[in-house]
């Protein structure tokens, strides 16, 4: 697979997800499925919803696009093939985009739509776990190699649900989307696992391109079906992704996709550990998520979204320095990068401890 390809791949879906929003949202305008300002929301209008789904469209289109033309790459991953590849991560990505559209048109409850995601996402990773596709980490081989399975499904899991979380300020989870495709595309298409660069390059076109009517002032936001989807292919992804240059399993495989999902995962704790500290249902939402904390202490909304942004790309260099280190030296980059999540945490703490005083 020439590189132009992949280059294609991304400008095929931007130009369609660039396309296709606005038809999609005055689709949401005539329907009235849209977002009304709430109290935990920072939007004083209504704003169409169904973004998602032009996200989706173009991704698919894309995808089944290059399962017709492109002949069989090099660099197979796992057990699967290139054409059931990119038919699998189409249709479980559509699976988890119509869970979130059934959210989007209903008005889920934060419990429901969670126990919605998390059913869906089990039953994609089951499908790709009978196909092969596994998050082995340091398991093959060991007496512990059963565990692949379980913790594939709840890799996807968490991660559809992280991004989910995510999408709680304009351009924030399209743009972390993005940042974190064209990282693994730039990953993959070092290591020579092309096919996975395709399919990474396909989601950062298609994230771009909803970003431009979805950054502050958003036009149109995702809803669930974009973030379901976002989430679920970008966990594919990192467990296809090939992190060292001879494509095995070392101790650095799992750090990288850790640093270029950063920000989702990082929020998810973040605002679960709120929720426990203050005595508020890990299930309800509310306004406490990374970029909700930054405006607190004085940033404005697109201020807080694109440090946020910053802080992935950060990451995401740092994720393309691993296949050049040692073990150990790996492990040091992820200290390091821990270190400044730890010191993003404590001046947000404290700000926001000097704003109450």
């Amino acid at each position: 697979m020439q590189f132009s390809i992949i280059g294609i791949a991304f400008l095929g879906t931007l130009t369609l997800s660039a396309i296709l929003t606005p038809a999609v949202r005055r689709i949401a305008l005539k329907t009235n499925i849209v977002d009304k300002p709430g109290f935990r929301k920072k939007h004083l209008l209504t704003t169409p919803l169904l973004g998602g789904l032009s996200i989706y469209l173009a991704f698919g289109i894309v995808l089944i696009a290059g399962m017709i033309i492109v002949k069989e790459p090099a660099g197979d991953v796992a057990s699967l093939g290139w054409k059931p590849l990119c038919l699998l991560v189409a249709l479980g990505g559509g699976l988890m985009a119509f869970v979130g559209l059934v959210d989007d048109i209903l008005g889920l409850s934060p419990v429901l739509k969670l126990v919605f995601h998390t059913v869906a996402a089990l039953i994609v990773g089951f499908i790709f776990v009978v196909k092969g596709t596994l998050l082995n980490l340091f398991l093959t081989g060991s007496s512990f190699a059963w565990l692949a399975a379980p913790l594939t499904v709840l890799w996807l899991v968490g991660i559809t649900n992280s991004l989910n979380l995510l999408d709680h300020a304009d351009g924030l989870a399209a743009g972390s989307s993005a940042v974190a495709a064209i990282f693994f595309m730039i990953i993959n298409l070092l290591s020579g696992n092309y096919p996975v660069a395709f399919i990474s390059a396909a989601l950062a076109g298609a994230s771009a391109g909803f970003l431009i009517f979805n950054y502050n002032p958003a036009s149109i936001f995702m809803g669930d079906c974009g973030s379901n989807m976002l989430g679920f292919v970008l966990g594919i992804i990192a467990i296809l992704g090939v992190y060292t240059p001879e494509g095995s399993i070392r101790e650095i495989a799992v750090l990288a996709p850790l640093l270029v999902l950063s920000i989702p995962l990082v929020d998810t704790v973040f605002v679960l550990n709120y929720r426990r500290k203050t005595g508020k249902p890990f299930f309800t939402a509310d306004r406490n998520h990374l970029a909700h904390r930054l405006m607190r202490i004085g940033l404005s909304h697109s201020q807080a979204v694109k440090v946020l942004i910053v802080i992935a790309i950060l990451m995401g260099i740092l994720a393309l320095l691993l296949p050049t280190l040692k073990p150990y030296q790996a492990v040091l980059v992820l200290t390091h990068a821990l270190g400044l999540i730890g010191l993003l945490s404590f001046f947000i703490n404290r700000a926001e401890n000097r704003r109450k005083e």
